[in-house]
């Protein structure tokens, strides 16, 4: 399959210089082969495996693996009732969890914008016909998901560099006029645009045409009131994605779900198929967030235990990129090559951005860690970055 040309900027740092043009002219993977996914996979000779958070999910305030078992336990003959109904008067899920999903954000949601599908990769997958086969805006280090499946489908995208501030953001949009903007909401490396200038944002992506998709799969950490869902009734142009996998530790669920602004929320279903959630699932994804912000003391640790994580890593001779205070991730820059190959002599595994479908593939210059919440994965980092691990691994 060869991808229709485009156009993007290398990623800064790269070999010719930012702002440089790329372009796809010959073949490269396409999905599911171009997806994140399929690359994760645990290297050899990894002793702390950081891309990933284990031992958040026991410091929320109401485990969610709780939250399942009183679910199986108080439903009639273990839930056997529940997967027996299949909810045709209901295929998308929103006239049963709209009214959840408000109550969770607090602002007013009808059941035409709420539509539930089977995580948020697989919203991704559907929702990149948004860009009705106009051009795609999205920053250099996005969860390229959709991005691939654009590609495969003879669609075209343009990169702007990740740490583009409100105004030169805007300007891109006035340039390039695409049919659709995507942005994760926290980027890779942990910024979190506020609400009030992304408001601006979504508003000067309607005034060229442009729907705007915020993958938020990352954003349960900044807490329901700091989610962009609090925008789709200011917009007609916003869609906005949620998941359970980050901080709930629950990705087995497969539920996701989208929030879309009345204009755009048809839009939205004709994409997606229905039916993608299980009774069990959509059941349990409803009580999680009925049970409201429970992640008190899970931030409570991280605003402890990042600093100490950063303080290390630049002892290292590490260049760390915190980010928002409240994420678990800090970022590292690699624009030489030099921290991953640090990283990787000390058994440490770092998260790569998943690279756009474009060839050359640009270097991103970045990795992202995932801070350790435990005593003793803690210690098993420093051992490793001070070089005193010896053969010791995680566990």
């Amino acid at each position: 399959m060869v991808a229709r040309r485009h156009e993007a900027p290398a990623a800064a740092g790269g070999p010719d210089g930012p702002g440089a043009a790329r372009a796809a002219a010959r073949p490269f993977p396409v999905p599911p082969d171009s997806l994140a996914v399929t690359s994760w996979r645990t290297p050899a000779g990894v002793r702390l495996d950081l891309r990933y958070a284990p031992d958040e999910a026991e410091l929320l305030d109401t485990p969610p693996a709780s939250v399942w078992e009183e679910l199986i336990n108080s439903s009639a003959r273990g839930g056997a009732d529940a997967v027996g109904h299949y909810a045709v008067d209901d295929p998308f899920g929103g006239e049963r969890g709209a009214e959840g999903v408000a109550r969770h954000f607090d602002c007013p949601l009808s059941s035409r914008q709420v539509t539930f599908a089977a995580g948020v990769t697989s919203l991704l997958h559907d929702l990149e016909g948004l860009a009705a086969g106009g051009l795609i805006a999205a920053p250099e280090w996005v969860h390229a998901d959709l991005e691939a499946w654009a590609v495969a489908r003879g669609g075209r995208f343009e990169l702007f560099p990740e740490t583009a501030e409100r105004g030169e953001l805007i300007a891109r949009l006035e340039d390039l006029g695409p049919s659709l903007l995507h942005l994760d909401r926290p980027s890779f490396t942990g910024r979190a645009v506020a609400l009030d200038e992304l408001r601006e944002v979504v508003a000067a992506a309607a005034r060229v045409g442009a729907v705007v998709l915020i993958d938020e799969s990352p954003a349960p950490y900044l807490g329901p009131r700091g989610s962009a869902v609090r925008l789709v009734n200011g917009a007609d142009n916003l869609v906005v994605l949620r998941g359970f996998t980050k901080a709930y530790s629950m990705g087995g669920l497969r539920v996701g779900f989208a929030v879309a602004s009345e204009g755009v929320a048809a839009r939205v279903r004709e994409l997606v198929a229905p039916l993608q959630v299980s009774e069990l699932s959509l059941l349990a994804a409803l009580r999680l967030l009925d049970a409201g912000d429970f992640f008190g003391r899970l931030l409570a640790r991280i605003r402890v235990m990042k600093p100490a994580a950063s303080r290390l890593l630049a002892a290292a001779g590490l260049e760390v990129i915190p980010g928002h205070p409240d994420l678990p991730w800090v970022a590292v820059s690699d624009v030489d090559g030099q921290a991953a190959g640090l990283l990787e002599a000390r058994g440490i595994c770092a998260l790569r951005p998943a690279p756009p479908p474009i060839f050359p593939a640009p270097r991103a210059g970045v990795m992202r860690l995932t801070v350790p919440l435990s005593d003793g994965r803690m210690a098993l980092l420093r051992q490793l970055l001070t070089g005193d691990g010896g053969g010791v691994r995680e566990t």
